[in-house]
């Protein structure tokens, strides 16, 4: 759309500087008998297109606004994603930068991924590189490497490490975020803690978990299985995703089980804020002995889990936390540096901090 208005807007200044030198010539000439008579009119022609294409060369031409893509691996029930999106497009528009959403018809489908990166790829010319948010990457890894390759702009992965070894990144790509094994050692640290203190003799932790993170859940299963030897931990089946609605059921049916074997239930790690928020939901209508002291533990620092973990009126104590402001200005970073050719490192990790109750 720029293109289109300011081509317009050269051709008429350029025909408006023409004329008027044309028009001072041929009243010139009309003024001056020897001029007419020494001076070809076509050279006044010359002379005009000359002096305006010279006038031109010394008006400053910005070009095309510079864009930058985003594509996620869902929106609908991720809402950490909105407000990392709008810390990227502060941090882009900072820099003269548009930023040019792409998001899933369906979240965590690959397919849908697959499909925005040829849409991008049509138009690359469009664009100084990008960010993506992969998903199912087991899947979309062959086409997440072809993209790079045919695009041969600057790819950012963020949230999700798309391949297992720093060697395997496309010579164009770079990671940069908190790591999911990362995240889940904090969770189960926080967890020792928070048990240890409490003295019981065999918790019992449930691990809400999802398939998209499951670095998460099994890292934290492993801190508390070598730090805690007596506990207990049950793994829900992966399907709650990042759905509050689901993670109410699967607290709801797990305490139910407990109570028919007279268990308790000490502590709910959630592997994000969404299901953390929907295991507050299930436990705030129980009214059971299984659920006295339970606590709950998630993952990204939303804002409507720190504002419940301020209130100290819920079972939710704390969640880690993924910086979108940090993360944004680091991948903006990365993604500029990449630009311009400077030296980056494949793997620019962030360190996670714990939000808890004061």
């Amino acid at each position: 759309m720029p293109d289109r208005n300011r081509t317009p807007l050269r051709f008429a200044v350029l025909a408006s500087v023409t004329g008027g030198l044309v028009l001072a010539g041929v009243l010139a000439m009309i003024r001056s008998d020897v001029l007419i008579a020494k001076v070809p009119a076509w050279t006044v022609l010359v002379a005009g297109a000359l002096a305006a294409a010279s006038l031109l060369r010394r008006v400053p031409w910005t070009g095309r606004t510079r864009q930058a893509f985003l594509v996620t691996s869902a929106f609908r029930q991720k809402y950490w994603i909105a407000g990392f999106v709008q810390r990227l497009h502060c941090t882009l528009d900072r820099d003269n930068i548009d930023l040019v959403l792409k998001v899933p018809d369906r979240d965590y489908d690959s397919a849908a991924q697959a499909h925005h990166l040829r849409r991008i790829l049509a138009a690359r010319h469009r664009y100084i590189g990008g960010i993506i948010v992969a998903t199912e990457v087991h899947r979309l890894r062959p086409d997440l490497v072809e993209f790079c390759s045919e695009l041969t702009l600057p790819v950012i992965f963020t949230d999700i490490e798309p391949f297992d070894d720093e060697d395997h990144y496309p010579g164009n790509a770079a990671f940069v975020g908190y790591l999911s094994s990362d995240l889940g050692t904090l969770a189960g640290r926080w967890l020792v803690t928070h048990l240890s203190k409490n003295d019981r003799p065999r918790p019992h932790v449930l691990i809400v978990a999802s398939r998209q993170h499951q670095s998460r859940q099994s890292h934290c299963a492993t801190v508390l299985q070598t730090e805690l030897p007596g506990v207990s931990i049950s793994l829900d089946d992966d399907t709650c995703a990042f759905h509050r609605a689901r993670a109410y059921d699967a607290v709801l049916s797990h305490t139910r089980l407990l109570a028919s074997r007279h268990g308790h239930l000490d502590a709910v790690f959630c592997t994000n804020d969404e299901m953390a928020l929907g295991a507050v939901d299930a436990l705030r209508t129980i009214t059971s002995p299984v659920t006295t002291d339970t606590v709950v533990i998630g993952v990204d620092g939303t804002t409507e889990a720190r504002t419940l973990i301020d209130a100290g009126t819920s079972p939710l104590r704390a969640t880690i936390v993924q910086d979108s402001h940090r993360l944004a200005e680091s991948v903006v970073d990365v993604l500029e540096k990449m630009h311009k050719h400077r030296k980056t490192t494949k793997r620019t990790i962030l360190d996670p901090e714990i939000y808890e109750t004061k």
